[in-house]
């Protein structure tokens, strides 16, 4: 079957008790050109709220099921693609800002250093960067089933991004269409994250907060600010269910010594090259953008005390729940229970387990995974409620040496997060397992991170990026201090879903 396998050499070993199979079927779409968003035409039919009845289930709601699982050879309901970025010529060219009218504006040589060696070293790298075209180099990147949205940085030696270019590529041919440019020697631009929905692109930034892609015009439309700080984050939530969902973070600080410590790991921030914070809590506040008024609602807001050893706690709160695919949910223990119930905007379940994390919630299903081998768990389950058939499946998929999963394509994907292993497919209510792809060689051949999106944007994507080694090179950080790092190819490797496919 895989591409993969035959890109890095790995032969996918088949456990002795269950049988694989080769055959693969590909399935191309075509791809739909985004519209002006002032156009109406991609913004989805709002249809009147209807009003349902919030549901409470109990463990006994549901009858059981251990579900067994079962390797098969029959073909995946997964198509694997892939795509070598770094084959992709982004060009290459001199920055605005480097420019003798604005470039000691932006000098990135660092005074505090002594040794006058160091310094001139600093500035000879700096004089060559204003003089010598820099090749383009991916941000951040953003695919929508075959196609990729990519952020394109031209000015890797400087305070600011001051050149920059987003690309639409074909992941099927690798073709690529330039279809926005920011090149400004007086204003930067970093764009955070890109997120596409109903045909149009979202690009949010550091600077200005979030806009829209005007393709026609190839320019950004701002339709919600950022706060000017720096204690200020945002992130687009991403989900299954067509929202726009912005979540904002501003962080509650106090000004520390330079020499501050602490004994809880509070990490003391530097503010403006002179002051020092450390983060006391957060606001958080999420909210949702209606695309027929082109208007804001917040739907959640809350507060939390900062806690170093608990990132994003507040994601699962009450006050201020997060989005797991179509439904925002959060879980919690009843006074006097040591068993949790997961609540959404429409249900409630009791789950009868001491321990879970949420994979995904939808008006149908409820997906939770109890026990990680990441976090020391011997055994590792998913259950998956099904709210229409009053079924709660029991899936232990500890037997495939996977340490991770997430629900992904209306099913689980078992992974592993280390730089070898396999990944498995599986289908919750028949226990079909299918082997995705395999990875057997070392770190010294290839690099696998970032596994399967493993920031979890519940977006229904599955794709992860692989670096394969291709070769080597000596860098000099420092007059007379030489290191080797080693040059890879950058792999996209990512999976679309087959339709009817049995």
């Amino acid at each position: 079957m895989k591409k993969i396998i035959s890109i890095i050499a790995a032969a996918a070993l088949i456990l002795s008790c269950f049988s694989c199979s080769e055959d693969k079927k590909k399935k191309e779409k075509t791809e739909e050109k985004p519209v002006n968003i002032e156009d109406g035409v991609n913004e989805p039919a709002l249809d009147e709220p209807v009003k349902t009845e919030y549901k409470e289930f109990s463990e006994d709601s549901f009858k059981t099921v251990e579900v067994n699982l079962n390797i098969t050879n029959k073909e995946p309901p997964l198509t694997s693609h892939m795509l070598n970025l770094s084959q992709i010529d982004f060009g290459s060219l001199i920055p605005p800002c480097k420019d003798e009218k604005y470039r000691d504006r932006y000098r990135t040589d660092n005074s505090d250093y002594e040794d006058e060696e160091y310094q001139k070293f600093i500035r000879e790298k700096w004089e060559k960067s204003c003089t010598e075209p820099q090749k383009g180099v991916i941000h951040d990147c953003f695919i929508d089933d075959n196609t990729f949205y990519i952020d394109v940085e031209y000015d890797n030696n400087c305070l600011g991004h001051h050149e920059s270019a987003i690309f639409r590529v074909d992941g099927l041919t690798g073709e690529k269409e330039e279809i926005f440019r920011h090149s400004d020697p007086e204003n930067s631009l970093i764009i955070w994250q890109l997120y596409r929905i109903n045909g149009v692109l979202y690009v949010l930034t550091k600077e200005k907060g979030l806009y829209y892609l005007d393709e026609e015009k190839k320019e950004l439309v701002n339709i919600l600010e950022a706060e000017e700080s720096q204690k200020y984050n945002a992130q687009i939530m991403g989900n299954s269910a067509g929202r726009l969902l912005v979540r904002e973070t501003i962080n509650h600080t106090e000004d520390v010594p330079k020499d501050y410590k602490s004994d809880s790991g509070q990490y003391a921030y530097l503010d403006d090259g002179e002051n020092y914070y450390i983060i006391t809590g957060c606001d958080v506040k999420v909210k949702e953008y209606d695309f027929k008024s082109k208007t804001w609602t917040e739907l959640y807001s809350a507060f939390e005390d900062y806690d170093p050893n608990v990132y994003g706690s507040i994601s699962a709160s009450k006050d201020c729940p997060f989005i797991y695919g179509e439904l925002f949910a959060w879980k919690e223990k009843p006074e006097n229970s040591r068993k949790y119930n997961v609540y959404t905007e429409k249900y409630k379940v009791s789950t009868g387990l001491t321990g879970c994390d949420i994979l995904y919630a939808s008006d149908k299903k409820l997906a939770l995974r109890q026990g990680s081998q990441v976090a020391g768990a011997e055994t590792t389950f998913v259950h998956v409620f099904d709210l229409e058939s009053s079924t709660h499946y029991i899936i232990d998929y500890s037997c495939l040496g996977a340490d991770n999963c997430k629900y992904a394509k209306d099913g689980i994907v078992a992974y592993p997060t280390g730089s070898s292993g396999k990944i498995y497919y599986i289908m919750p209510e028949l226990g079909l397992t299918f082997d995705l792809a395999s990875f057997g060689s070392t770190s010294q051949e290839y690099e696998a991170y970032m596994w399967l999106s493993l920031y979890d944007s519940y977006d229904n994507s599955l794709w992860f990026n692989m670096n394969i080694k291709k070769g080597e090179h000596e860098v000099m950080e420092e007059p007379g201090v030489t290191h080797i790092e080693y040059d890879y190819d950058q792999v996209k490797v990512w999976f679309t879903q087959e339709e009817n496919n049995e």
